[in-house]
């Protein structure tokens, strides 16, 4: 049976997920209460069109949002959204989301809430790109970076070299970054669990797991690098407010060029470690006086993609390493990345990805290869028949399975085997594919060996 979407909002970002899950099979119903947007979509999507208010019970009743899977209300409007998902949520709908742009909306840092108003996930476009803006920022220092469960938790795997603090440790005993944990080595190109390698050596690689705020304290830790490198940020939006915000915790200099003089205002209040510069990010004279040959790394967040391309183009020119942008149109990513820019993030992809995620399961929830190994990180979700004092160890998982971490809510555990389970915790398990099938029963019947 095929997947049945109802997508409120006929605007760039609603037509763009209804093109991508149009395409992948499932059965798209898009609500709007401007003619010309359904006609537009209806030209770029195979999918059915309602015209109507969905802030209304009447409009929801009669797209059969209790019959769908999911339901997304992803207007330019925050409010409208909220009571949208709310009403379908109150109708029956079982799977409800609310995009909500505005940051101070969230009670979390995370650009994920759960459980608001009824509705099954709120999701932040700005704290989405920055999270992926982020991780590849960190990528830069590890082999692998990547997010789980709704960007809860994330997983980096480094390699330990000469001169690093944890060599000659247990791995079971390296104590890092609060809210982060070493969750496995591999060595020979097998993965361990950390209680199997009595001491680090060099060229090992290890698996770290924790909140995205502490991985970069995390793999410092880990390697020993202590860099004192330079981060300029084009653009002091939301984006570009989250990433410095976060990148001060692990860098030395983190730097903001923003035109808009109230903004800078804001700014160097709320940022007072971050250095905020009145300026426009595309003049080479603004960009020369702020030597920004000197830095490391250069992100354009700005709210115009013209602009962002502009900054890029004109660091990498001028001598900066790596150069990172915020994309928001869709489709474009591609085309940065040929023009020589590092690492692109847009909005529409990172809400696509984090809807995929909140699809009914079928399956893993997400699977990722790891380097220089033959496991993969896989993702489940447990089921809500999880019964009372059911433990890790009682998955009785194959030996090859390593647990790397547990996502309960929207915070992560280091997974220990005495660790009690909870109805639809989240589990993210490294495990070779010839385990996986294993894994995905004993995880799918928890306590009773997946018989």
């Amino acid at each position: 049976m095929s997947m049945r979407v109802v997508i409120i909002g006929a605007g760039d970002v609603g037509t763009y997920l209804a093109r991508a899950l149009s395409q992948e099979g499932a059965e798209v119903i898009v609500i709007d209460r401007q003619p010309g947007a359904l006609d537009r979509v209806e030209e770029q999507a195979d999918v059915l069109t309602l015209f109507g208010d969905a802030t209304h019970w009447s409009t929801l009743q009669s797209a059969d949002v209790s019959k769908a899977d999911i339901t997304l209300a992803l207007t330019s409007s925050d409010d409208a959204n909220v009571v949208s998902a709310a009403l379908a949520a109150s109708l029956g709908a079982p799977r409800t989301v609310a995009r909500v742009d505005d940051p101070s909306f969230y009670r979390t840092p995370s650009g994920v809430e759960a459980s608001v108003l009824g509705i099954s996930a709120v999701l932040c476009a700005s704290r989405l790109v920055s999270t992926e803006l982020l991780r590849q920022v960190r990528r830069v220092d590890a082999e692998y970076v990547g997010h789980f469960a709704g960007d809860a938790v994330q997983i980096a795997q480094v390699r330990i070299g000469e001169g690093a603090p944890v060599i000659g440790q247990p791995a079971a005993q390296v104590r890092i970054a609060d809210n982060a944990w070493l969750a496995g080595v591999v060595r020979d190109m097998v993965l361990r669990a950390p209680e199997e390698i009595a001491r680090l050596e060099v060229d090992d690689h290890v698996l770290l797991a924790g909140s995205q705020v502490a991985m970069g304290e995390a793999i410092r830790d880990v390697t020993g690098a202590r860099h004192n490198r330079r981060v300029i940020i084009v653009g002091g939006g939301d984006v570009g407010f989250q990433v410095a915000n976060t990148l001060v915790q692990s860098e030395r200099r983190v730097q903001i060029i923003e035109a808009d003089l109230d903004r800078c205002n804001f700014l160097s209040e709320a940022l007072p470690n971050v250095n905020i510069i009145h300026g426009d990010g595309t003049n080479i004279a603004v960009l020369r006086d702020e030597q920004i040959d000197t830095a490391d790394f250069m992100l354009s967040v700005t709210r115009a993609d013209e602009v962002n391309l502009m900054a890029s183009l004109m660091a990498a020119d001028l001598g900066v390493p790596w150069t990172l942008s915020l994309v928001h149109r869709p489709g474009y990513t591609d085309v940065y990345s040929h023009l020589g820019i590092h690492g692109t993030a847009g909005s529409h992809e990172q809400i696509l990805r984090m809807v995929k995620w909140l699809l009914p399961p079928r399956g893993p929830l997400a699977r990722e290869e790891l380097p220089v190994c033959t496991h993969e990180l896989i993702e489940h979700q447990l089921p809500g028949s999880v019964g009372a004092g059911v433990r890790i160890a009682d998955l009785a998982l194959p030996p090859d399975a390593i647990p790397i971490a547990l996502v309960r809510g929207l915070s992560c555990h280091a997974p220990r085997t005495s660790l009690a389970l909870e109805p639809y915790d989240h589990l993210i398990i490294a495990t070779p594919p010839s385990s996986m099938a294993l894994v995905q029963r004993r995880v799918s019947a928890p306590g009773r060996g997946g018989e």
